[in-house]
C-alpha cells in the first residue's frame, strides 16, 4: 500500500512540475510588450523585490502583532484600490457590458422572462454561467444603485475577504507568519490588482466561493476544540452552497471534489478510519450532496431564471470547440459566436434551437480536431501560452477605458510597459518558487514530514485546474484559479526552508555545545 502512495504522489508531483514548467517557458516565450527599455525591465525588476522584501518584513511584523494590526492593514490595503478606481474611469464594453446592463434592468425589477422576451439576455442564455455573475451584480445594484462603481466596489470587497480567508487557511494548517505572507501575496498580484478593482468580472466572486467553500469544509472535517455539533452540520451546510455558487460562475469545480476525494484516499489507513470515520462520512455526504447539484444544474438555472436555459452539454461543446479552433490558437472565435448566434435566431423556440446549435458545435469540433491534429504540439503550445499571459489586467482595463477621463486615461497607454513586465516578473517569480516547491516535495515525500499531505492537496489542484482548462476556450484571466494552489506550493516551499533552518541553526548550536564542553 505505501508503494502505491509514493508511486501516485510522486506521479502528481512530476506532473505539476512539468505543467510549471511548461507555464514558465509558455510565458517567457510570449516575451514583454514592445517599448520595454532596459530602463523599464530593471524598474520593474526592482518594484518586485521591493514588493517581497515588504511582504516578508510584513508578515514577520504582523504576526508578533494582534489580529487589531492584521485586520487594519489589510483593509488599509484594500482601500489603496480607491483613488485608482477614482482617477481612472472605466467604461465597461464586451462581456463587463452585458454583466453591468442585465444586473441593472434586473435590479430595476425586470424579470429574466421579460429581458429574454425583450432581446436583453441574447445568447447569455448559452451560457449559464454569466447570467449567473449578472445576476450577482443585480442583487448588489438592487440596494446600492446601477452605478458601475458598485460593481467595482463588491470587487474589492471580494479580495479583502479572500486575504482573510487565505490568511485563516495558512495559519490553521501552518503558521500565523506563513498565513499573513500567502494573503500579501495574493494581494500584490499586479494583474490581479487591476482586474480585480477595475473591472467587474466573475473572477473575484468565483474566487471568494472556492475560498469559503475551503474554509467551511475545514471547519466541518476538523473542527476547533470550540465547534459544536450543530457548527460542524452548519459548516457542511456552508461548503456546499459555497461549492455550488463557485461552480455556477465557472462550471470547473468538480475538479475541487475530485481532488478532496483523492485526498481523502491518500491519507487513508485503517487506523485513520478507525479515527476520522464520521469525517469520511461527512465528507462522503458533502461529496453526494455537491455531485447531485451539478448534475442538475440545468434545471436549478431554468427554475432560477423561468426561462428555457441551454442544457450543459451546449455551453461545453461550445468551449471545447472554441478551444479547438486553429485560427485563434483556442482564444474566442468570433466566427463560431456568430454562427451560433445566427441559429440561435432563425430558430422559432429554443427547444429547437438547442439540438440544431449542439449538432453544429459537435461538427465543428470534429472539423477543429481533423485540422489540428497534424500539428497538436504546436497548437498546444500557443494554446498555453494564451493561458499563460499575465497582461489580462492591463489589457482589460485599456479596452475598457473610457475617452472622456481625465489626464490618467490620456496617459494610460504609456504605461504598458512597465505595469506589464512587472506583472510578468511577478507570475514568474510565483511560478519558479512553486517549481522548487515541487522539487522539495519530491525529496521530502520519502521522509514522514508533515508538509507532504500539503504539498499533495496543492499539486492535485494545480493538476486538475491546469489540465481541464487546456481543452477549452482558454483566456489570460482564466488562469486566475491557478494562482491559490500555486501560492499553497511557494508558501509550503518557504515553510520547508524555514524548517530547514532552524533545524540547522539548532544543530550547531548543539556541536557549539560540545565543542565548549570538550575544551573545558
Amino acid at each position: 500500500m505505501k508503494w502505491l502512495k509514493h508511486l501516485f504522489q510522486t506521479i502528481v508531483l512530476l506532473v505539476a512540475a512539468g505543467l510549471l514548467g511548461w507555464l514558465l517557458v509558455a510565458n517567457l516565450e510570449i516575451g514583454l510588450p514592445r517599448h520595454t527599455t532596459p530602463s523599464t525591465l530593471f524598474t520593474s525588476g526592482l518594484i518586485f523585490l521591493i514588493l517581497i522584501s515588504t511582504i516578508s518584513f510584513g508578515s514577520w511584523w504582523l504576526s508578533r502583532h494582534g489580529t487589531a494590526w492584521l485586520l487594519s492593514v489589510f483593509v488599509g490595503l484594500t482601500l489603496l484600490k480607491l483613488p485608482l478606481i477614482a482617477g481612472l474611469k472605466i467604461q465597461p464594453t464586451s462581456d463587463f457590458w452585458n454583466y453591468h446592463t442585465l444586473a441593472a434592468f434586473s435590479a430595476q425589477g425586470l424579470t429574466w422572462k421579460q429581458l429574454w422576451q425583450q432581446g436583453v439576455i441574447g445568447n447569455y442564455v448559452l451560457f449559464p454561467h454569466a447570467l449567473n455573475i449578472a445576476n450577482g451584480f443585480s442583487l448588489a445594484a438592487a440596494f446600492g444603485g446601477d452605478n458601475y462603481f458598485v460593481s467595482q466596489l463588491i470587487n474589492i470587497s471580494c479580495s479583502l475577504f479572500d486575504m482573510l480567508l487565505i490568511y485563516w487557511l495558512v495559519a490553521r494548517w501552518l503558521s500565523r507568519q506563513l498565513g499573513i505572507a500567502a494573503a500579501l501575496i495574493f494581494y500584490c498580484i499586479p494583474a490581479y490588482w487591476l482586474y480585480g478593482s477595475l473591472l467587474n468580472g466573475g473572477e473575484p466572486f468565483f474566487l471568494t466561493s472556492v475560498l469559503l467553500s475551503m474554509y467551511a469544509l475545514t471547519r466541518a472535517l476538523v473542527p476547533l476544540s470550540t465547534t459544536t455539533r450543530t457548527d460542524q452540520r452548519l459548516f457542511l451546510g456552508l461548503a456546499v452552497i459555497a461549492t455550488v455558487v463557485a461552480n455556477m460562475l465557472r462550471p470547473i469545480m468538480a475538479v475541487w471534489v475530485i481532488a478532496v476525494a483523492l485526498m481523502a484516499a491518500f491519507v487513508y489507513s485503517r487506523s485513520n478510519w478507525q479515527r476520522l470515520q464520521p469525517q469520511y462520512r461527512q465528507l462522503l455526504l458533502y461529496s453526494g450532496v455537491v455531485l447531485a447539484l451539478f448534475v442538475t444544474a440545468t434545471n436549478l438555472d431554468n427554475w432560477l431564471y423561468g426561462i428555457r436555459i441551454a442544457p450543459s452539454r451546449v455551453e461545453t461543446l461550445y468551449s471545447l470547440a472554441t478551444g479547438t479552433d486553429p485560427n485563434t490558437h483556442g482564444t474566442y472565435s468570433a466566427h463560431l459566436q456568430a454562427s451560433v448566434d445566427h441559429e440561435l435566431r432563425v430558430a422559432p423556440t429554443l427547444n429547437q434551437a438547442y439540438p440544431q446549435i449542439t449538432r453544429h458545435l459537435e461538427t465543428t469540433l470534429q472539423t477543429n480536431l481533423t485540422h489540428i491534429k497534424p500539428q497538436l504540439g504546436n497548437f498546444a503550445n500557443q494554446k498555453m501560452q494564451n493561458f499563460a499571459r499575465e497582461d489580462y489586467g492591463y489589457d482589460w482595463s485599456l479596452y475598457n477605458l473610457s475617452h472622456h477621463g481625465g489626464a490618467l486615461n490620456h496617459n494610460w497607454f504609456h504605461w504598458a510597459p512597465i505595469i506589464v513586465s512587472l506583472a510578468v516578473i511577478y507570475w514568474q517569480g510565483m511560478l519558479v518558487l512553486a517549481l522548487l516547491s515541487i522539487m522539495m516535495g519530491l525529496w521530502l515525500q520519502w521522509r514522514h514530514h508533515y508538509l507532504n499531505t500539503y504539498l499533495m492537496m496543492a499539486a492535485l489542484l494545480f493538476d486538475g485546474f491546469t489540465l481541464t482548462a487546456l481543452p477549452l476556450e482558454v483566456q489570460g484571466r482564466y488562469h486566475v484559479i491557478l494562482y491559490l494552489p500555486i501560492i499553497m506550493l511557494l508558501i509550503c516551499g518557504v515553510a520547508g526552508v524555514k524548517l530547514w533552518w532552524r533545524q540547522r541553526q539548532h544543530n550547531l548550536t548543539i556541536i557549539n555545545a560540545s565543542n565548549s564542553v570538550s575544551k573545558a
